[in-house]
């Protein structure tokens, strides 16, 4: 009988109860998402990172071929605001090449990240013993480096064999205008008065 008269002066928190369930469900629920979000960006991370240990470890093996293709990657030049990056494409095999390409990776200034462009030689034709030219302009503020990384060719951009050799030069800077400077001489100094308390005197 007294416990009855204590459920009856003293009701059970139900709602408060409710509430207390509801912000555990929702802790959890918030821990599952974090938990799910960085497994997924794990995976995410290898996934890159073995894809880009084997597209290294193809060129590698690209490169112990026998070369295709000779490149000769010529100095960056910049013309005002902006910078050339050319070079020439040999082909030193003994049969044509067909849409070729390079690929350049590029560094930006902003964040360091890493950009790959692909820049289609001309002509894209090759016969034996042909050579053709690449050549891109790219904003002198959104990139600080430049990287030659592969020569391509076909529709599927299958990986060429190929060497590279440093090509044309910088060309040199012009030297600075000559400028004419006037020294100006000071005027030449009068007679200079000499007054002595007695009499004055005058000093050529």
């Amino acid at each position: 009988m007294q416990i009855l008269n204590q459920l009856e002066t003293e009701p059970i928190p139900i709602e408060e109860e409710e509430k207390r369930h509801g912000r555990r469900l929702l802790i959890g629920l918030l821990c599952a998402l974090i938990l799910t979000g960085t497994v997924l960006g794990g995976y995410l991370y290898l996934r890159k990172r073995h894809e880009r240990q084997v597209a290294a470890a193809n060129a590698i093996e690209i490169r112990k071929r026998a070369p295709k293709v000779e490149v000769f990657v010529d100095d960056a030049t910049v013309n005002g605001k902006t910078t050339v990056l050319s070079g020439t494409l040999h082909n030193i095999s003994t049969e044509p090449l067909h849409n070729l390409a390079v690929e350049l990776q590029l560094r930006k200034r902003l964040g360091s990240g890493i950009e790959t462009r692909v820049v289609t030689a001309d002509p894209k034709e090759l016969p034996p013993d042909g050579k053709a030219r690449y050549s891109i302009d790219l904003p002198v503020q959104d990139y600080i480096s430049a990287t030659f990384f592969r020569v391509i060719s076909g529709n599927e951009r299958a990986d060429v064999a190929f060497k590279a050799l440093p090509g044309e030069a910088r060309p040199p800077l012009d030297a600075p205008a000559s400028k004419s400077v006037i020294v100006k001489r000071p005027a030449p100094r009068g007679e200079e008065f000499i007054n002595t308390p007695n009499t004055p005197g005058r000093v050529p």
